[in-house]
């Protein structure tokens, strides 16, 4: 996406800082970035500091992503119940380790406690990495592991990257409580429907009092061009449609004319 935008815009150059949700949040609060990309609007405290300091936030939604669950390629199994998922989660002496991407101030730690688990932290074992390349590389090495990334990194089949990934890990498609036995990996046309049970929204945050870099990015973001490149990273666009198609199997004859 970046790389598109300045091919596009050949005078302008954005400076990227890959962290945690959490640390975005307060870097845009505290004036270290103009922008921040996190899976969560402003919140009325966050508000009530930039109107501290004259600045009238902005917020954008993006995309809807969902969360990609993965385990260790010598899995045979990779269909898992949501309700088994949250149990595993909840209990402190669940045999498997949960690696999540994003450390400390993870955006999928706080989506786990607010979303699926009720408010509650996860109880079971929690190995926080600082990236999603390192969550796949913990969980290829890790037989007891399962890791929490952006589904991106592993559902663009298009990517020489994402392939092999896929190759090393096993990608779960789950089942809702609503929908059990019925289950689904997070692709795209799986998230709007609301058949893929771990999506989220993302939303670009920005503090800029009036048109600037920051702007002019969030608006390709949004626009048709970046909302196509999202679409074709397994992403659900805001503003861009997505076509479910279902293919039924039915007999038919053809009769032999006379």
């Amino acid at each position: 996406m970046l790389e598109q935008f300045h091919r596009t815009y050949k005078y302008a150059h954005v400076d990227v800082v890959y962290t945690s949700e959490a640390e975005a949040v307060a870097g845009l609060l505290a004036d270290s970035f103009r922008v921040a990309i996190v899976s969560r609007p402003f919140s009325p405290a966050d508000s009530a500091v930039l109107a501290e300091q004259k600045i009238r936030p902005k917020q954008t939604k993006i995309v809807r992503e969902g969360i990609a669950i993965i385990g260790h390629p010598s899995r045979t199994d990779s269909l898992l119940p949501v309700d088994t998922l949250k149990a595993w989660l909840l209990n402190p002496n669940a045999i498997y380790t949960f690696v999540i991407e994003g450390g400390g101030g993870s955006g999928i730690l706080r989506f786990l406690r607010d979303t699926l688990l009720g408010g509650k932290m996860p109880a079971a074992k929690l190995y926080r990495a600082d990236s999603a390349p390192a969550v796949i590389t913990y969980v290829q090495q890790n037989p007891r592991a399962i890791g929490l990334i952006g589904a991106a990194w592993v559902c663009d089949r298009d990517d020489s990257t994402t392939r092999k990934f896929l190759e090393t890990v096993r990608l779960f498609a789950l089942s809702s409580s609503q929908q059990p036995g019925v289950y689904y990996q997070p692709y795209a046309g799986y998230l709007r429907p609301g058949f893929y049970p771990l999506s989220r929204d993302v939303y670009a945050l920005s503090r800029e009092p009036r048109s600037g870099l920051g702007t002019g990015f969030i608006s390709y973001l949004a626009g048709p061009e970046g909302q196509r490149i999202l679409l074709k990273s397994e992403l659900l666009p805001a503003a861009a449609p997505v076509r479910v198609v279902e293919i039924k199997e039915e007999r038919f004859t053809i009769e032999k004319g006379k």
